[in-house]
């Protein structure tokens, strides 16, 4: 097994979190767009009104990494620290939501753009994944309009050598139904806590279903659980590895598919809740680290 975390994970992006992953000793580092467009009207929640404004109110470095000096940036951390970059994370798109838009929407375009980007700067940094997020879909449209989302990132990876992963809160038959229309170039970026953040399933019992062929990477998080074992809003707080839900099981079932790709922390390192517990930020993360070793029974490797 080799073990990486999340740059949205840290206090901070760029070069100072692949840093920070190096020091407590991950192997790699998924990172992300870290970009976005103006949002000049302090009543916007959350995305641009081109409808309102009738503009397009981007900003013209939106997209950072395709910048040839972030990139070096990174990559110079990286070579420095021995820590790889195992993918890109299209955080922000993951907030804008624009995969639930039609393509003949500005929101649709931009979301075209923001894959294209992202594979672009993935085949010229040799990153080889992109995560592109598929979450809060509702309807039969908008599920329509991510496919189709899907599909130009699956051909766009196929034409630039970078492998594409959708991450999904959608029930697991829709999961696998997804997958299945688009032929095996898509696999999952899946994190073993969503089955039960949004109740789909038992979590044990979806890794083994899913299996090894349609996991890109595994993320791991652990969360405070009630009295009976269960997640609740009122105790849902973040905790360190190993000390919430339970994620023993979870484990057991990524060996058992015989799964050997990057198990990433998404442990939410800046957290201040989590800091009251863990300590200093390095012990913290270390902690984690040490967490996922004991939790995968030592099947660490370097390729």
């Amino acid at each position: 097994m080799r073990f990486g975390t999340m740059e949205q994970s840290f206090p901070v992006w760029g070069r100072f979190a692949v840093e920070m992953a190096g020091e407590a000793g991950f192997q790699g580092i998924q990172i992300t767009d870290g970009g976005g467009y103006l949002q000049p009207h302090p009543l916007n929640n959350g995305f641009v009104e081109y409808e309102r404004f009738g503009l397009d109110l981007r900003r013209k470095d939106s997209f950072p990494l395709t910048d040839r000096r972030v990139q070096e940036d990174y990559l110079e951390a990286a070579e420095a620290t021995g820590v790889r970059l195992t993918g890109i994370c299209l955080y922000l798109l993951d907030h804008q939501g624009f995969m639930k838009f039609s393509d003949r929407t500005p929101q649709g375009q931009q979301c075209l753009e923001t894959i294209q980007n992202a594979v672009l700067a993935a085949e010229q940094m040799r990153i080889p994944l992109v995560t592109v997020p598929c979450r809060g879909l509702f309807g039969v449209g908008q599920y329509a309009y991510a496919l189709e989302k899907l599909r130009y990132a699956a051909r766009l990876g196929e034409d630039h050598g970078v492998r594409i992963a959708a991450a999904m809160d959608a029930g697991l038959e829709r999961q696998l139904e997804v997958l299945e229309r688009l032929d095996g170039k898509v696999t999952l970026d899946h994190g073993v806590l969503d089955p039960a953040l949004y109740a789909y399933g038992r979590a044990p019992e979806v890794i083994r279903t899913l299996g090894r062929e349609r996991l890109a990477q595994v993320r791991m998080r652990d969360l405070k659980v009630d009295e009976e074992g269960l997640l609740a809003s009122s105790t849902m707080r973040p905790v360190q590895l190993g000390q919430g839900i339970g994620l023993s099981d979870c484990a057991e079932a990524v060996l058992d598919t015989g799964f050997d790709g990057w198990i990433l922390s998404e442990m939410p390192y800046y957290s201040a809740v989590l800091a009251e517990e863990g300590g200093d930020f390095l012990t913290m993360v270390q902690r984690d680290l040490e967490a996922l070793r004991q939790l995968f029974s030592g099947k660490e490797g370097r390729n």
